[in-house]
């Protein structure tokens, strides 16, 4: 008995080896062979070696037990060592990511603002090497350094001659432009587009962080969807229970229960596509954050009114036309353009330049001479000042083309502007429109709701009472689920709008909001909460 109450309580699942085979084996044996001996009552010295046999079984397998309890533990060792790596792993792959966090993420780690930050550096080394037409050159060169010539020359009507010289010559050319007219537009159109990438690295980090914040409240809003969801499913499950009970009792019929099932299914399917869709969020922020790809961002925070816009339409719109970076990149187009077609037409006119050259040779023997003379040391030095003067006087109208080219781009870059302009206008004015239609729906969403809330408390009472049926409970519920959507997505709209038209005008103050729970707002005093004036904003449920 005691033999068959250890096999039971061993636990087979861990062991996989051939000491849990040879245990079995060898338990089995004993049994039968203790059975055995009991059976027959025979204790003669015939069965002394049986017993011995029997004593050395039960000692292997005693020694069997202890290594597996061994492995045992080892494998448990083992395991808590895999959980607290896996835990410690999970906690290091979430990052919590604030709002105010966003722009100074985006500048440590975006590739694209690198990239940029690398075009910079070019552009101002290469507005450095234009700049550098303001220096003098100096050149050093060498015809022999050394230069050995032998050699004979064989004349019909006089002395022949030979050479043998060793000969060693350096010289140095001091060059500096006195007049040259495509110096000073070449430099200011360098320096044009040194400014031009500067503005394109603004205007691109503006970029990403505004795409940032609209994918950060798209993230608090897929987190909200899901507590609804999870909400909605909560009241789905009670409404079953309870359609379940009634039918069941005789009070409710069959459909009641279908009824319950089919919107638990719905509110079941709702939370599996606000599960993607968080998932999503995350990876898009994820990958603007430019965060490792086992790394999850975290958002704690719910979303509420950021603020409110206190600024004109009007005062919006000129806001937006002095700050839009847009328009000072095109402007510097413009002078790259202008400077452009000055160097074009500086090809046609004259330049000056002032020279200094200095040559020296050091030679050893004689040339073209009857009978050169190797031990003979010839030394000589010359410095030459002087002038150079270059005037292309045709070029085949290369240079007018040009110019009238870039001049033409320039008159495409002016109505670009104006262009420009109208887009900014537009653009401003429909956010504008936007934002007072979202302050409009989450008002409105709030008030949906609150009637949504008592509706569904009394078509559940009336349901209790055998007034109404579960279908009416359902579509109460329906309802509020819609409502506590649309008030979401009214807040996230809103807040989206906001940060938009701040990147639009570059305006950050905004009129602070005071936190205010919904939760404790009544029917009676909502009109004074929820008139999104500069007194109160409206928070999140």
């Amino acid at each position: 008995m005691e033999n068959k109450k250890m096999i039971a309580n061993i636990n087979f699942s861990p062991l996989k080896n051939i000491y849990f085979k040879v245990f079995i084996g060898i338990t089995l044996a004993n049994i039968m062979l203790d059975v055995g001996l009991a059976s027959s009552g025979d204790y003669s010295i015939k069965n002394h070696e049986t017993l011995s046999s029997s004593a050395r079984i039960k000692d292997s397998k005693h020694k069997l037990i202890g290594q597996i309890e061994k492995v045992k533990i080892a494998s448990s060792d083992r395991s808590k060592k895999v959980r607290k790596s896996l835990e410690k792993f999970k906690i290091l792959n979430n990052k919590v990511i604030k709002l105010e966090d966003l722009e100074d993420l985006i500048k440590a780690n975006s590739y694209e603002l690198k990239i940029m930050r690398k075009r910079i550096e070019e552009t101002r080394y290469l507005l450095k090497s234009e700049v550098s037409a303001w220096y003098p050159n100096l050149d050093i060169s060498s015809t022999g350094f050394p230069q050995y010539l032998k050699g004979n020359t064989f004349n019909k009507l006089s002395t022949n001659t030979s050479s043998n010289q060793l000969k060693a010559s350096l010289k140095a050319t001091l060059k500096w432009d006195v007049i040259n007219p495509a110096r000073i537009p070449q430099i200011a159109a360098a320096r044009d587009e040194f400014e031009r990438q500067r503005i394109a690295y603004t205007i691109k980090m503006r970029d990403l962080v505004l795409e940032a914040q609209n994918q950060f409240f798209n993230l608090q809003k897929s987190l909200q969807d899901i507590r609804i969801a999870k909400d909605s499913i909560k009241t789905s499950k009670i409404s079953l229970n309870e359609a379940r009970i009634r039918f069941k009792s005789g009070i409710g019929s069959k459909l009641d229960v279908l009824d319950a099932k089919t919107q638990l299914s719905n509110d079941k399917q709702l939370l599996a596509d606000r599960l993607g869709n968080k998932k999503i969020y995350q990876r898009k922020l994820a990958q603007l954050l430019n965060l490792k790809p086992n790394t999850t961002p975290i958002i704690g925070s719910k979303p509420k009114v950021i603020g409110i816009w206190k600024i004109s339409l009007e005062e919006s719109i000129n806001y937006a036309i002095k700050y839009r970076k847009e328009l000072d990149q095109i402007s510097l187009q413009i002078s790259m353009n202008e400077n452009n077609a000055k160097a074009a037409l500086a090809g046609k006119k004259p330049t000056v330049s002032i020279y200094n050259t200095f040559d020296s040779s050091l030679s050893k023997g004689e040339t073209f001479v009857s009978s050169p003379r190797t031990n003979n040391s010839i030394n000589s030095q010359n410095n030459t000042l002087g002038l150079q003067f270059n005037w292309p006087i045709f070029d085949g109208g290369y240079s007018k083309a040009r110019y009238n080219a870039k001049k033409e781009k320039v008159k495409e870059l002016e109505a670009r502007i104006a262009l420009k302009k109208t887009e900014i206008r537009k653009e401003v004015e429909e956010i504008f429109y936007k934002l007072n239609i979202s302050k409009e729906s989450i008002k409105n969403s709030y008030e949906a709701i609150q009637s949504s809330k008592e509706s569904l408390r009394l078509s559940i009472l009336r349901l209790k009472t055998g007034i109404t049926t579960q279908r009416e409970v359902i579509v109460s519920q329906r309802d509020l689920t819609q409502a506590e959507v649309n008030h979401i997505k009214s807040i996230t709209d809103y807040n989206t709008n906001l940060i938009t038209l701040q990147r639009k005008t570059g305006i950050k103050k905004l009129q602070n909001c005071e936190d205010k729970d919904t939760n404790a707002l009544s029917e009676k005093n909502l009109p004074n909460h929820l008139s999104l004036n500069e007194e109160a904003c409206i928070g999140l449920l």
